[in-house]
């Protein structure tokens, strides 16, 4: 559940992948590795996106309105994780899941 809270940003994440003890625990390592790629995400939304939009679209109506949604989307599911987690629920997102599954696969 840690790995999911915003206020620490990957901090939780990079120390639960760091120590052995939960290092080796499927669980532990997938919700790690699915937080990481949620926070890049983020940043994505938040830096690149619109440095793109700026070059490609001029229009201020529609970045105006398409990086605060991105934004706020992505914090009601990084929410919803953090619940869902406090549930003991695994949730796989669609491509985040797919990458994180596959990260915490490696290495093992």
């Amino acid at each position: 559940m840690l790995c999911y809270i915003p206020v620490f940003g990957v901090l939780p994440a990079i120390i639960f992948l760091a120590v052995q003890k939960y290092r080796t625990n499927p669980k532990v390592r997938f919700d790690a590795f699915q937080s990481l790629y949620l926070f890049v995400a983020f940043l994505v939304v938040s830096s690149v996106l619109p440095a793109f939009l700026w070059l490609t679209f001029h229009t201020f109506g529609f970045r105006s309105l398409l990086v605060p949604l991105l934004k706020l989307v992505l914090f009601l599911v990084w929410i919803y994780l953090l619940v869902k987690a406090a549930q003991e629920q695994q949730v796989h997102l669609p491509v985040i899941g797919d990458l994180a599954a596959r990260s915490a696969a490696e290495q093992l």
